[in-house]
């Protein structure tokens, strides 16, 4: 797809307004500068210009800007941080479109088939990553180990290192797009129905109304696209990238089943599935880990099903903003490095998803914990999320097993498609027929 095409994609979706530097509220806590300069005799001759840091404007989604991780980061780091909270397509045009609107872009590596060459991102010095070496090698080869086989889509490592032409590639270098943070293979969510364990359960007329799904093509296409696979009504050459004619029978499809009143919802953010699975069983579709946690913190038994035919994978980092230099890059720096220090780590396992160096997390988790988000073992004690509410039983498992049993399900990864333009456009139309 060329630059320009990209970039288009963008323009049919109207503009987000944007945060200016200027209109900053949030307090300052961390001031930097040089102490007084002194003459000889040890007086003041002038007074040092002391700028205070502003708050790091962060841009994400809902899976990784949770309070506990701001909390946390803020006393740890002693400078402020101003969340900037999308759905993942509102994201993704923001950072597209108004670089100068935020400093840090906490999202997937798949977006950078979009956002990369708008130039909205600056490359990240390898040698500033105070942890590189304890990241494990999904994200820099697209192999859990090396008897796995890389998968279709955007694993990780396609779009890593940052080449001397300023292209992505796999081929290590001393720089890269994002630093790889949180994980996880996706399946789908079920309420009400023990039975459901193929992705096709979402075209059984049996869930008529029950059903939901995500808005974002790059994400709910997929889900789609397992689907219909799962119950043999198309087979694409390479799921990861359908061609024209694939993409006219994948959206066939869509609209016959929207129009036959299948989906209860179509979600943009993580909230409205929420809201949905909150009608009651029977409910089914695609919801996210930290959307289950929230559910299951409720007392909703919501089961998240790791389907007999692979799981959907995605992969986030943090990447800064082009216009960071300065104070503010050094200070942006802190708090990539401070990503792998441990403890967000820890308190997004107690919201379902993995880090990239388990190490780091393994410190900051009790034994327990340890055992049953990554190892998949039973849980031995209640297992509680951020706030402490209960989840899991003593005794139950997380559905799907340990890290490497999980993520060595699946079988394709988030993508942004050749022919993304295309879909992006008549999937627009489809859901909101």
């Amino acid at each position: 797809m060329k630059e320009n095409e990209r970039g288009s994609a963008y323009e049919t979706r109207g503009t987000l307004e944007t945060d200016n530097r200027q209109e900053r509220t949030m307090g300052n806590t961390r001031v930097l500068g040089e102490p007084p300069r002194t003459s000889g005799n040890l007086k003041p001759t002038a007074p040092a210009v002391h700028r205070e840091l502003a708050a790091l404007r962060v841009l994400g989604t809902s899976v990784t800007q949770v309070s506990a991780v701001k909390s946390a980061a803020e006393s740890d780091l002693g400078f402020k941080l101003d969340l900037i909270t999308l759905d993942g397509a509102a994201a993704q045009q923001r950072g597209a479109l108004h670089p100068e609107s935020f400093d840090i872009y906490d999202q997937w590596f798949h977006d950078l088939d979009l956002i990369w060459p708008t130039g909205s991102l600056q490359p990240l010095q390898i040698n500033r990553l105070e942890r590189w070496n304890e990241i494990n090698e999904l994200p820099k080869t697209g192999r859990l180990s090396a008897e796995h086989m890389r998968l279709a889509g955007s694993d990780p490592s396609r779009q890593l290192y940052v080449q001397l032409d300023g292209g992505l590639s796999n081929v290590p270098t001393e720089q890269v797009s994002m630093l790889p943070t949180v994980h996880n293979a996706d399946g789908f969510a079920v309420l009400g129905d023990e039975d459901a364990v193929s992705w096709g359960a979402l075209l059984n007329p049996k869930y008529a109304g029950r059903v939901i799904l995500q808005s974002d093509p790059a994400i709910g296409a997929f889900d789609m696209l397992l689907a219909l696979q799962a119950t043999g009504q198309m087979r694409p050459a390479n799921m990861a990238d359908l061609s024209l004619p694939e993409i006219d029978t994948l959206i066939a499809h869509l609209s016959r089943l929207r129009s036959a009143g299948q989906f209860n919802r179509i979600w943009n953010d993580e909230s409205e599935a929420i809201e949905a699975m909150m009608q009651g069983a029977p409910m089914i579709g695609s919801l996210w880990w930290s959307g289950a946690i929230r559910l299951k913190a409720e007392g909703i038994p919501v089961r998240m099903v790791v389907p007999k035919e692979g799981c959907r994978g995605w992969f986030g980092g943090l990447a800064l903003a082009a216009h960071l230099d300065g104070r503010e890059r050094d200070a942006a720096y802190e708090y990539l490095n401070w990503w792998l220090d441990g403890t967000p780590g820890a308190i997004l396992a107690r919201n379902g998803a993995y880090m990239a160096n388990h190490s780091a997390v393994r410190e900051k988790l009790c034994p327990e914990e340890w055992a049953f988000w990554y190892e998949g073992a039973p849980a031995s004690v209640e297992i509680c999320d951020t706030q402490g509410r209960k989840i899991y039983a003593a005794g139950q498992v997380r559905e799907g097993g340990s890290y490497y049993e999980r993520m060595s399900k699946v079988v394709v990864w988030d993508s942004v498609m050749t022919e993304h333009n295309y879909l992006m456009r008549r999937w627009a139309h489809a859901i909101n027929q």
